[in-house]
């Protein structure tokens, strides 16, 4: 992992910067680790790490078992402190987990922070997908239908800012990784009002996404449904799944 740098002589806090990123190392495949495995994933010294990792455990947010660190339940409060916050977050999981019935499909929620697109909510539909996209899952962000609608929503400035800071990788050999081409992907999802997103992820992941709107127009959030391309067609999310996906966007829309 290579931990972002901060400028010595701005006015952030680079000590809240790096325990925040002593915090953040632990994710998917790395929910225990020691000391050393802390440190080379964010890139400090040993005593440095130990220092953060003791403050955080001190706090709650980790617990220490013989040499190996994880994880507490506190961490939980930290997202749940932003999502309660939200207008329309207590309306989000209702109509996700509706729509999921009445597609017997998943579908995800999901909004855009800074670089990183954040699944805030979640419903599971009868059949398993091949990933995982429970809440608080960062994914990339052009390779799902959620954050490419979101991408859409970007000035040139700021798409063209993005990719620099995050240049395309592929996942699959379907995956778009030319910048051009993935604005003018972009520039159809704009002007259609949905995104659809084939086995850019995962291969035989199939996905299709519309914005949540507020009353401003603003989209603070996207709404979308994963599929398998074995169940279903890119024509049939067209069909059955779009017309459920833009009413369950107005629906929380309105608590915006």
């Amino acid at each position: 992992m290579n931990a972002p740098s901060v400028d010595k002589n701005s006015d952030r806090a680079q000590s809240l910067h790096k325990g925040l990123l002593v915090l953040q190392s632990f994710s998917d495949g790395r929910a225990e680790m020691t000391l050393s495995e802390v440190a080379e994933n964010v890139g400090l010294n040993l005593a440095t790490t130990r220092r953060f990792l003791l403050t955080l455990v001190d706090l709650g947010y980790l617990s220490v078992a013989g040499k190996r660190y994880s994880l507490t339940p506190k961490v939980l409060t930290l997202g749940y402190n932003y999502l309660s916050n939200l207008p329309w977050w207590q309306l989000a999981n209702p109509v996700a987990e509706d729509i999921s019935r009445r597609l017997n499909e998943s579908c995800s929620i999901g909004v855009l922070s800074k670089d990183q697109l954040i699944i805030v909510a979640r419903a599971q539909g009868p059949r398993e997908l091949n990933i995982n996209l429970s809440p608080g899952r960062v994914v990339p962000v052009h390779t799902v239908s959620i954050g490419r609608v979101l991408l859409a929503e970007l000035s040139d400035e700021e798409i063209s800012t993005f990719f620099l800071r995050n240049p395309p990788v592929a996942l699959t050999p379907y995956t778009i990784t030319d910048v051009d081409q993935i604005r003018e992907a972009l520039t159809q999802v704009k002007q259609q009002g949905y995104a659809v997103v084939d086995q850019e992820l995962d291969i035989g992941l199939l996905a299709i996404a519309v914005p949540i709107r507020d009353s401003r127009g603003i989209a603070v959030a996207a709404i979308g449904v994963s599929t398998q391309t074995e169940r279903q067609s890119r024509e049939e999310l067209l069909r059955v799944v779009l017309p459920i996906l833009q009413d369950g966007a107005k629906r929380i829309g309105y608590a915006v």
